[in-house]
């Protein structure tokens, strides 16, 4: 009995090279019509790594990473009138918004925030002051002033909470600030901003006052009563 060797029927792979996209496409055709197919052909030494899925690439814009900061707003509005203090009004004592940053795990960036605010002041115990010029920026510390709104961003991971409206003292004032502060986020970190107050009455910028009814310009242009925070990003660098 004569037996047949069924792998005659597969193709078989066949190894060599062939300069020049011409020649190598001729002896493509040429292995096909033998019944092989051609090796496949290995990456030129020294080419980049294919890119993970998701990841963004080597020298590319990472502001998209944060675009949860971006354009933020948060306005705490009056709810009622106060009248044993006609200088504030009632509002409710908690504003949040959150999102979940991008970027890869286990990757530390640098997200630099232009913070625009009308809000009253508060005082932060301990934590640092990064930019002597703003001394209202401040990273970690302990609220000192509980009774005072106090605005701030809170990140996952690192751990860490900044504040932006810390100052020496606390008073029936309303401060407008305009600067730039630099955080540290892990992609995938949870971030929240916003502003708590331990009673239900704040320092409202809708009063008459020579600190009061400021703008935002280019956000708010008309005087709104109560305070706010608006965010917008500068720049996201991976550490």
């Amino acid at each position: 009995m004569i037996t047949t060797d069924s792998r005659q029927h597969l193709p078989q792979r066949c190894s060599g090279s062939w300069p020049g996209a011409p020649i190598r496409a001729l002896a493509a055709l040429f292995l096909l019509s033998l019944g092989c197919q051609p090796a496949a052909e290995s990456p030129p030494a020294g080419s980049a790594p294919a890119a993970t899925p998701g990841a963004p690439a080597p020298g590319s814009d990472l502001t998209p990473l944060a675009a949860g900061f971006h354009q933020l707003f948060i306005h705490d509005e009056c709810t009622g009138a106060f009248p044993p203090q006609p200088d504030t009004c009632l509002h409710e004592q908690l504003h949040e918004q959150s999102f979940t940053f991008g970027g890869e795990a286990g990757t530390l960036y640098d997200v630099t925030l232009r913070v625009r605010g009308i809000f009253e002041p508060t005082t932060i115990e301990g934590g640092e002051t990064p930019d002597p010029e703003h001394p209202y920026f401040k990273v970690g510390g302990d609220v000192g002033t509980g009774d005072w709104s106090y605005w701030h961003i809170e990140v996952s991971d690192p751990s860490q909470r900044y504040f932006l409206n810390h100052y020496a003292e606390v008073s029936h004032v309303i401060h407008r600030e305009d600067f730039e502060a630099t955080i540290r986020v892990a992609g995938g970190a949870e971030v929240a901003v916003r502003v708590v107050d331990g009673n239900d009455r704040q320092i409202d910028n809708g009063k008459e006052g020579p600190d009061r009814m400021q703008v935002i310009e280019g956000v708010v242009d008309e005087p709104l009563p109560g305070q706010m925070l608006r965010l917008d990003v500068v720049a996201v660098e991976a550490r």
